[in-house]
């Protein structure tokens, strides 16, 4: 790991990141995809500058036409199935690379920030009244 950044894993130590630069902002995110991989949850997703993340081991990846129309990949253990990661591929470079905070050696690095695409989640959602609610993706109208 370079000095001064962050590293992670899989449940399973098969795959292990590192990260050299400090996190951007952290979110949670409610949209449907996000709900199935957390087994109907939001993902809690710390966001870093794709060009710092380094991954090592059996990644595997699955690309998608997200809720936004963005085509979105997400990196997976082969071995555990552990989420790490999931990026914005088209249209490229316009959005940062958000690592699953659960798989950070430290996932309190960074509180989220915001929630997003809050029009998906169940009415038992919980939101912590003191951060920002996004109807949609990260730049759409906020809900009060």
């Amino acid at each position: 790991m370079a000095e001064g950044g962050h590293a992670g894993r899989c449940l399973c130590g098969a795959v292990t990141y590192a990260l050299a630069a400090e996190p951007l902002g952290a979110r949670m995110c409610w949209c449907r995809d996000c709900q199935y991989i957390a087994s109907g949850s939001a993902t809690v997703n710390v966001l870093f500058p794709e060009a710092a993340f380094r991954c090592a081991g059996d990644i595997g990846t699955l690309r998608m036409t997200a809720d936004s129309g963005n085509t979105v990949e997400r990196g997976f253990c082969r071995q555990c199935g552990s989420q790490i990661y999931s990026r914005t591929t088209e249209p490229a470079g316009t959005q940062p690379i958000r690592i699953r905070a659960g798989t950070l050696d430290n996932p309190g690095l960074r509180a989220p920030d915001a929630y997003i695409w809050t029009d998906s989640a169940p009415a038992w959602a919980p939101f912590d009244p003191a951060l920002p609610r996004y109807r949609r993706g990260p730049g759409s109208a906020r809900k009060e």
